[in-house]
């Protein structure tokens, strides 16, 4: 298994060509590329399929073609959790090809396009609305403010406290070295 700097690397090396790296790590970029383009040609491969893709055209370990997935779905996405605009694209593509087979006057090849065009919609959902996008821009921030008063929490003032924290601290700011300049008398409760 490659060292996590070298993965690092070889994300980087994914997007900037100008990274330099050893003949391992450049074949292990290139395997990387090969399989995502393969994977976004067959997008509906399972990841055992692309593993033994890999094993049979990259001649790697089962393990290692696993943590060549996982460096995909990193680093480029899952490719299999397809989204709805992917089934949108999928369908109107199918669409595309019914109307092409009717214009040719193949009748029965538009309607069994259509059918199936009309089921992948169906079965993923691209005819609903994605549902109401929440108001970011409008949330507001709750506005704390904090005291020092145990009054504002409900708790009753203790007569004499005031005093009583004023000598321990100035008891214990001489037996240990503390810097004190950020607290000042006003900021005890009485």
């Amino acid at each position: 298994m490659p060292r996590t700097d070298s993965m690092d690397l070889i994300s980087q090396a994914l997007f900037d060509s100008s990274i330099e790296l050893s003949e391992g790590d450049q074949a292990l970029l290139a395997r990387l590329r090969d399989a995502y383009t393969y994977w976004l040609e067959k997008p509906t491969l399972s990841d055992t399929r692309m593993r033994d893709y890999l094993m049979v055209n990259h001649h790697v370990s089962k393990s290692q073609a696993y943590n060549d997935i996982a460096q995909i779905k990193l680093v480029l996405g899952n490719i299999p959790v397809a989204t709805k605009e992917f089934y949108r694209y999928k369908a109107n593509f199918i669409l595309d090809e019914a109307h092409n087979a009717a214009m040719a006057g193949n009748d029965r090849k538009a309607k069994a396009l259509t059918k199936i065009a009309e089921a992948i919609a169906y079965n993923n959902r691209t005819n609903e609305d994605d549902g109401e996008k929440l108001p970011f821009d409008k949330i507001v921030p709750t506005d704390l403010s904090f005291s020092i008063n145990p009054e504002d929490a409900g708790v009753k003032s203790v007569p004499g406290v005031r005093e009583k924290a004023l000598r321990l601290f100035a008891k214990y700011a001489e037996e240990i070295e503390l810097d004190t300049s950020c607290y000042n008398e006003e900021d005890i409760p009485e």
